[in-house]
């Protein structure tokens, strides 16, 4: 008997306070993966609604100070940071204010592509382009050893325990046991906290993985 697969309709994006522009040159971006992401437009740059995620950047100017919370954002859907200016302490911040995922504006369009969908499917990813994770950053409990943190890493960019053992080629069990090891240093207790430390410390990789579709940019 033949199995029908579930038709997966395409992740309905908008811009929030973008010029005109910016949206469509998104949308021109995203035109070859028309079945699986389409950018809807935000005239004037108020976000459209009845979409999946809004898109804006609140980390520019004065909101580039520390500790400042970002300004409310009127959206549908999950809220997701995409920004030029994504240093450490500024990604944690938007992630404490409500957002999703925050991704750089410069990845390709098979980065966003597979960003946009692992948010569609509540994960918290943060892609920040080619920017290498920092190995061997001093945790409160201790110092994290190289594969303690090429797995936050991983983990910070959204990825699940299938594919971080997949990738990192270790058993399931072995990697438990790197993220136990890793969490009591770190002094977190949830995957949530985990990303924030991460961001923190520079453990934000450059790679998203969408293990629907097979994309590994």
């Amino acid at each position: 008997m033949t199995v029908t697969q579930p038709h997966r309709l395409p992740v309905r994006v908008t811009l929030a306070h973008e010029c005109e522009l910016v949206t469509a040159g998104l949308a021109v971006l995203m035109a070859p993966h028309a079945s699986r992401v389409v950018v809807v437009s935000s005239p004037g740059g108020i976000p459209a609604k009845d979409v999946d995620l809004t898109l804006h950047d609140t980390l520019a100017g004065v909101h580039d100070l520390p500790g400042l919370p970002a300004p409310p954002i009127a959206h549908d859907g999950r809220l997701v940071t995409w920004t030029w200016n994504a240093r450490p302490q500024l990604v944690q911040l938007a992630l404490a204010h409500g957002a999703s995922g925050v991704l750089s504006k410069e990845l390709s369009a098979a980065r966003l592509l597979a960003a946009f969908e692992s948010i569609h499917r509540g994960r918290q990813v943060v892609d920040l382009g080619d920017r290498p994770p920092t190995v061997g950053v001093s945790a409160e409990h201790g110092i994290l050893t190289p594969r303690e943190g090429e797995v936050i890493s991983m983990i910070t960019q959204g990825m699940t325990n299938q594919a971080i053992a997949q990738q990192a080629c270790i058993s399931i069990n072995s990697l438990k046991s790197y993220i136990r090891a890793a969490y009591r240093k770190m002094g977190v207790e949830s995957r949530s906290q985990a990303v924030l430390w991460g961001v923190r410390h520079g453990y934000v990789g450059s790679t998203v993985i969408d293990e629907d579709a097979g994309i590994s940019a």
